[in-house]
């Protein structure tokens, strides 16, 4: 299994860059309000693409929230 990682300025910017590519689809989205055990917000989108390569997009606090806001976007087709 190959992995690689990518910078991006933020999980949004991550996601949208994904997505400008039509061969992807979301094929998961963590809950909405879905925090951690320490009480700090997360966020979790899972990226197929057709040739089948998976994307995990992350996020914490304020951002999870706003990443969470994006993928439903995409998700729900803009």
């Amino acid at each position: 299994m190959k992995t690689a990682s990518l910078t991006y300025i933020s999980s949004v910017d991550a996601l949208r860059q994904l997505m400008l590519s039509k061969d992807k689809d979301i094929v998961k989205i963590s809950p909405e309000g879905y925090a951690l055990s320490n009480g700090i917000d997360y966020c979790c989108v899972g990226v197929k693409s057709n040739e089948g390569n998976n994307y995990l997009v992350q996020a914490f606090g304020k951002e999870a929230r706003e990443l969470h806001n994006e993928a439903t976007r995409w998700q729900l087709g803009r």
